[in-house]
């Protein structure tokens, strides 16, 4: 069970209830982890406007059925779910019967918001939004928003859309493609020997695109030690559809690989199950979700740049070879 279960929903609709001036700062405080949560541009904000766009947002509620936004509208608010769940639609053109069919788009329950983009870039709305059931919802109006965080979100996603016009990986997608991409990355700066990622830890999510600094790959080896005949060392690399006997032992060695520079990436679909990114100096990144290369991948482009790292990277096996060598230079100098 997380923290959002663990809170009772009625205090934070009581808060919600109160005229914004009425709110105190106990109570903003207490409310601003869902805030957090629900709306991804939220934490990229100063606390100041951060606490004056929760003063200024609204509790309300729908019944089941009842669309809260239709396609082609002007937008008015965005919303955070607290309860219940929404069905997002879209009309798509349909060339057998020539008419617009109305298709799912998806569906979203608590934790979720929806109606933001089209706030954010001041568009109409490209989707429309049914409840499922009935709906709790936190609301922020255009007009807070715009007042409130947008001049400070368009500093954050200016410096995002310099870092990108200055990494080759970004050169194919247009400026709106570039726009859309700096309102949902982030730019991430890492210590000297800092631990960046690896499985289960960092930015998993997120595709890494290296503005300045050095980064080590470390890659993990699992290798077999055994003795032949004439008591000597041999080694073998770890095969999981074996069993290991008696007169093998499985030991991890990690291998420095190779070194990532300004204008490199990483994490964009390969494998890092094995691996861990160190940084070997003070490092900056922009952070991509994995989620918007894949939608913005019209060229395959992702997949090439997948396929080079995979040649540029060198393999288990080769690893392995170097290890070999490692261990045969340093027996041959006792």
């Amino acid at each position: 069970m997380d923290l959002y279960d663990q809170i009772d929903l009625q205090d934070h609709k009581l808060i919600m209830f109160k005229p914004p001036n009425e709110r105190t700062q106990f109570e903003l405080e207490s409310i601003k982890w869902i805030f957090a949560v629900g709306f991804k541009f939220f934490n990229h904000c100063p606390i100041e406007s951060q606490m004056a766009l929760i003063r200024s947002a609204s509790y309300t509620n729908y019944g089941p059925g009842r669309w809260i936004l239709k396609e082609g509208h002007s937008p008015e608010n965005m919303y955070l779910i607290i309860k219940g769940s929404i069905r997002l639609t879209k009309y798509v053109y349909n060339p057998i019967s020539k008419k617009k069919d109305l298709i799912e788009y998806c569906k979203l329950s608590e934790k979720k918001s929806f109606g933001v983009s089209s706030i954010k870039f001041n568009t109409l709305r490209k989707i429309s939004a049914q409840s499922l059931s009935t709906l709790e919802l936190i609301k922020i109006s255009k007009n807070d928003f715009v007042d409130i965080i947008k001049d400070n979100l368009r500093l954050y996603w200016n410096s995002n859309l310099i870092a990108m016009q200055n990494l080759p990986q970004f050169n194919y997608l247009s400026l709106e493609d570039l726009n859309k991409c700096s309102t949902v990355s982030f730019i991430k700066t890492f210590k000297k020997y800092e631990h960046v990622l690896s499985k289960g830890l960092g930015d998993i999510g997120y595709g890494h695109f290296m503005i300045e600094g050095k980064i080590s790959l470390i890659t993990q080896l699992k290798i077999i030690k055994r003795f032949n005949f004439t008591r000597n060392r041999e080694f073998e690399l770890f095969d999981p559809s074996k069993q290991l006997t008696n007169q093998k032992k499985c030991m991890e060695k990690y291998m420095n690989t190779c070194t990532f520079l300004s204008k490199t990436c990483f994490n964009i679909g390969e494998q890092i199950d094995d691996k861990k990114f160190v940084t070997s100096e003070k490092t900056k990144c922009l952070c991509v979700p994995h989620w918007f290369m894949k939608k913005m991948d019209k060229f395959k482009y992702w997949d090439l740049l997948k396929i080079n790292l995979y040649n540029f990277i060198p393999n288990e096996k080769e690893l392995f070879k170097m290890f070999e060598n490692t261990q045969k230079k340093n027996a041959s100098l006792k």
